[in-house]
């Protein structure tokens, strides 16, 4: 599991009350329903500030996979030209123990995809 789905796990987790099978499994078939929603959107909303489009989520299912993608396109898509350029180019220079430490730091915090502008 990436970062994101692994946070977006945890919360329907306290949302449900259960973790989910895998990252493919359906919220309302795993006995999600309109108040569990609200509570893991609401989640979603403090952890990352960014509100999961429902549109998509119910077309394309409501699955943590789903979810974290939703996420992580929302949180990338805010940065501007400038600030994607600057994480590209702060990633690029970085070593792999590097990258492997910040993957690990953002997934102790629950951070979620680590994206920060700067």
């Amino acid at each position: 599991m990436t970062p994101t789905e692994e946070c977006v796990a945890a919360l329907w987790t306290e949302a449900l009350g259960a973790a989910p099978e895998d990252v493919g499994t359906d919220f309302f078939a795993a006995g999600g329903t309109s108040l569990n929603l609200v509570r893991l959107l609401a989640g979603v909303q403090d952890t990352w500030g960014v509100e999961l489009p429902l549109d998509r989520l119910f077309t394309e299912g409501f699955t943590v996979r789903g979810a974290a993608a939703a996420v992580d396109e929302l949180l990338l898509g805010a940065l501007d030209a400038d600030e994607l350029r600057a994480l590209e180019a702060e990633l690029d220079g970085m070593s792999e123990e590097e990258l492997s430490a910040l993957l690990a730091d953002s997934t102790s915090a629950g951070g979620g995809a680590g994206v920060e502008s700067a």
